[in-house]
């Protein structure tokens, strides 16, 4: 919610997937190694700056 990462959710089941695997490889990823990470994940909203931002955080926060 921070990062306002979400808006449909038509991406989620995709972005949470990958996301939670990306991070639990790379803990203290940047913004542009998550974007490199996740760039097979399509969003029809276009909320890619907010997801990045909200991965990078977790990844920051050793969350996943």
């Amino acid at each position: 919610m921070e990062h306002d990462a979400q808006q449909c959710g038509f991406c989620t089941p995709g972005f949470v997937t990958a996301s939670t695997a990306f991070v639990r490889q790379h803990p203290k990823a940047t913004v542009e190694e998550v974007r490199a990470g996740l760039g097979g994940n399509l969003c029809r909203c276009g909320t890619y700056a907010g997801m990045l931002l909200a991965v990078a955080d977790a990844a920051k926060k050793g969350g996943a």
